[in-house]
């Protein structure tokens, strides 16, 4: 399996799925509260936020573990073959990938979440006009 024993592999998933989680926290943490302060109603932002998020962690996992993992542990073997190391890289890549993948949908999760919100309050603001 790319070079790799089976317990490495599952090492390196669950690594990448931690570190996946931690990216998604430590940048949902940074942005979210200055968007939210921005908006009329910034709980209800954060709540769909938070919805958006929740409702994207189940295809997170999936698309981590097919299209994160796969990608990533060939690059990280490719890239240590080259450097004369082997195929020793392919656990690091796919921990790599699994992250990177498992992180950006997350995300995604939680900005479709933060414009359901903008687009609640861009309605309600229109509805109040009239």
């Amino acid at each position: 399996m790319l070079g790799m024993t089976l317990d490495s592999a599952w090492i390196a998933t669950a690594v990448g799925l931690v570190g996946g989680v931690a990216a998604a926290i430590a940048l949902a943490k940074a942005v979210l509260p200055r968007i939210a302060a921005a908006t009329p109603d910034p709980l209800l932002v954060v709540r769909l936020a938070f919805a958006g998020t929740v409702v994207a962690a189940l295809p997170a996992v999936f698309l981590s573990l097919v299209v994160g993992a796969t990608l990533g542990s060939a690059l990280g073997r490719q890239l240590s073959a080259q450097a004369g190391l082997g195929a020793t890289g392919a656990p690091f890549g796919l921990a790599f990938g699994s992250a990177l993948v498992f992180a950006v949908v997350m995300l995604a999760g939680t900005a479709s979440g933060v414009a359901l919100g903008m687009t609640v309050l861009y309605v309600r603001r229109r509805r109040a006009r009239r």
